[in-house]
């Protein structure tokens, strides 16, 4: 079966939902279209989460994913994540095999993100997302979410 663009965003979103439970929460999609894909519910609070599944490579650099995060209408609007909107973004990167959750400061206003699945060559730290970096409490990586 070939993997198309939608097939790879419910792995994502499967992968997500899988995780969430794994560390004790409850997660729910929304019935109609909307801006996130996932409700986490934690007990205390409702996020908001969109999922991406990230395997576009970055052709000016080695060692990262490409995710894009812009929509384009049939008008040729281009949409791309507003304040308020969502509450987090999980990526969810194959070649690594890791779900990670970014806050809205990391994507809202861009059309891609690039994050980094290997070190950079220059040892660069400053403007680098990374992969292994943790955001806030609501990170689904390793341990929480």
């Amino acid at each position: 079966m070939k993997l198309t663009s939608n097939l790879k965003g419910q792995l994502a979103v499967s992968r997500a939902e899988l995780r969430a439970l794994e560390l004790g929460f409850i997660p729910s999609r929304p019935i109609f279209d909307n801006r996130y894909d996932l409700i986490i519910d934690d007990s205390k609070t409702l996020k908001r989460i969109q999922v991406k599944y990230a395997d576009g490579i970055v052709s000016s650099t080695d060692g990262s994913v490409r995710v894009k995060l812009e929509y384009t209408d049939r008008t040729h609007h281009t949409y791309t994540y507003k304040k308020g909107e969502t509450d987090g973004l999980i990526v969810y990167i194959p070649k690594i095999d890791k779900l990670c959750l970014f806050p809205p400061k990391i994507y809202e206003g861009k059309k891609t993100l690039c994050v980094r699945i290997k070190p950079t060559k220059n040892n660069q730290k400053k403007k680098v997302i990374d992969a292994k970096t943790t955001f806030g409490r609501l990170v689904i990586t390793d341990k929480i979410l």
